[in-house]
């Protein structure tokens, strides 16, 4: 009776540590899974080319590629040129070519996934300086 007894408690334990476990991990995954549902980055015609090439991996866990090419300045070192391809790993692609005399303003590259699960992405100009808070 005694050596009953004890194996139903030990196997109590056992189970309520495992389910313990397992609701853990569950729970681990659900908040890792969509931590990121909007992100975006800006830069300007002064940010250094190592920089934006190191951008490549900047989306690879929301599954987007990004490829900078083609990178041309003026004589005051600003961008006046630049390719820009973003790719998804289903295929889409928007892509970006700026070749001019001016630089550009800014340009932003995001990923949103709030509207759409399997996102949406893109690259556009803009025509506005940034302004950086000091």
């Amino acid at each position: 009776m005694k050596k009953t007894n004890l194996l139903i408690i030990i196997v109590f334990l056992l189970s309520s540590f495992i389910s313990f476990s397992q609701n853990q991990t569950i729970e681990n995954d659900s908040i890792s899974y969509d931590a990121v549902l909007a992100e975006e980055i800006i830069f300007d015609s002064n940010d250094p080319d190592e920089g934006l090439i190191a951008m490549k991996d900047a989306f690879k866990n929301q599954n987007i590629s990004i490829e900078i090419s083609n990178i041309k300045r003026d004589r005051t070192n600003k961008i006046i040129a630049i390719d820009i391809v973003m790719e998804s790993r289903d295929g889409r692609t928007t892509k970006l070519n700026i070749n001019r005399l001016k630089p550009i303003k800014a340009i932003k590259i995001y990923v949103d996934k709030r509207n759409n699960p399997n996102c949406d992405f893109g690259i556009e100009e803009l025509y506005e300086e940034i302004r950086y808070s000091k």
